[in-house]
């Protein structure tokens, strides 16, 4: 009996790092921004303090397995912990796809680079506004779901979504007065997920 309840925290473990991995090319895509200005961190006053919130979301996030091992809970089933492995390389996969397409536009911060930035409609931006951010949500969604937690497959998405759904209504109020031609490309397009929002 013992050996086999080491065995499945031995699994759940295994489960836990492959998301930690996951999370290291999260990092690792974050570094090929290089340097300038769409690598800065430094924030506008239009930035309304969304950079802060997500590095500190990103913080917790992070240390909540950690943090909710302790807590008298079952793990969720291991095909739970597969599927989140796939969301966070479907997350990986549209956030590059995204990054590629803005090129030095793709910023940390909310930015315009400068007067002839124009808006993209090509690539994931074609359908919608923020597949940089569903990408960042389905990463961390996926994360979450890998740490078999149900304490943790609650809070990081929520904390997550809450953190981006206040980051794009920031960036949205900035280029809808900064950017031409971005009014009319959000009549066309949804904002984070097609057909629904």
């Amino acid at each position: 009996m013992l050996g086999s309840v080491a065995a499945g925290r031995r699994r759940q473990i295994g489960w836990l790092l492959a998301g930690y991995g996951g999370l290291a090319g999260f990092l690792a895509l974050e570094a090929l921004r290089g340097s300038g200005g769409a690598a800065s961190l430094t924030a506008s006053e239009d930035d309304q303090g969304t950079t802060r919130m997500i590095a500190t979301a990103y913080g917790l996030a992070i240390s909540a397995p950690i943090l909710a091992r302790p807590l008298p809970t079952r793990p969720l089933p291991p095909p739970v912990a597969a599927v989140g492995l796939v969301l966070q390389a479907t997350g990986l996969g549209v956030r590059a796809w995204s990054m590629r397409t803005l090129g030095r536009s793709y910023s940390r911060t909310l930015r315009t680079e400068d007067d002839r930035q124009a808006v993209v409609e090509t690539g994931p931006y074609r359908w919608i506004r923020h597949p940089g951010y569903l990408g960042s949500l389905l990463t961390w969604v996926g994360f979450a779901l890998a740490s078999r937690s149900l304490p943790v497959a609650i809070l990081v998405p929520s904390l997550l979504a809450a953190v981006y759904v206040r980051r794009m209504q920031a960036e949205e109020q900035f280029l809808r007065r900064d950017l031409p031609g971005y009014i009319p490309y959000t009549s066309r397009t949804w904002k984070l997920l097609p057909f629904v929002w």
